[in-house]
């Protein structure tokens, strides 16, 4: 074999290894994508999977946001905030020590699973208060207020809160249990807010549960 003949079989076998390699490593992402499956989410098969906090903030966040300031804009809705928020507004300062008690428990937490705080941490716990407090002013208290005037209290909440986990099921792609026990929970908090017409209070047992299900950012967990 000449030497052209052996740099020209050379250079085809080196184009067959690069190629192999390409090849070996997108059946891989593709595999890796096909079973990627979290605690929460759906296989990304029929979507786009969720993995990044800017990715929550602007698919879950931003939709509840635009939800609660639509509702808000009703003058019952602001009668009914005012109303449910007279505790908060005369013993405030109970509020601020419960708010604190509660981050020193988000700490220690995450200490005890040995996750940093660090500035992603820290503004993934201010999102889910932040988000606490735009579902519980949306879905506990607007909406339902809103419906009542075309049917049944009881009916009221249930849509509410049917609207409230199937959200969930489009916005962070949940799996359709999540999504149930999210309905369920926010029965609960419906409760909670009937029965003592406290929305500061729902709102942090709110946050309290959130943490505990959703405890760091997506992409420093497997969702």
């Amino acid at each position: 074999m000449c030497i052209r003949d052996r740099f020209d079989y050379t250079r085809h076998r080196l184009s067959e290894i690069k190629q192999a390699i390409c090849t070996s490593k997108v059946l891989k992402i593709k595999t890796q994508e096909k079973t990627r499956e979290g605690r929460l989410q759906r296989k990304p098969k029929d979507g786009q999977y969720i993995s990044s906090f800017r990715q929550v903030l602007l698919r879950h966040g931003m939709t509840m946001t635009a939800i609660a300031l639509i509702c808000m804009l009703s003058s019952q809705s602001t009668a009914s905030l005012s109303s449910n928020s007279v505790d908060f507004l005369l013993r405030p300062q109970i509020y601020a020590i419960a708010s604190g008690f509660i981050i020193l428990f988000f700490v220690i937490y995450l200490f005890l699973r040995k996750r940093a705080v660090n500035l992603s941490q820290t503004l993934w716990i201010g999102y889910l208060f932040s988000i606490s407090v735009v579902e519980e002013v949306a879905f506990r208290l607007a909406v339902p207020l809103l419906l009542a005037g075309i049917t049944s209290n009881l009916f009221a909440i249930l849509i509410s809160n049917l609207l409230f986990a199937s959200l969930h099921y489009f916005t962070l792609r949940w799996k359709l249990i999540p999504c149930l026990f999210t309905f369920l929970g926010g029965l609960g908090f419906a409760r909670l807010l009937d029965n003592t017409e406290n929305l500061v209070l729902v709102i942090l047992v709110h946050w309290f549960v959130t943490f505990l299900n959703t405890p760091v950012p997506p992409d420093s967990r497997t969702n």
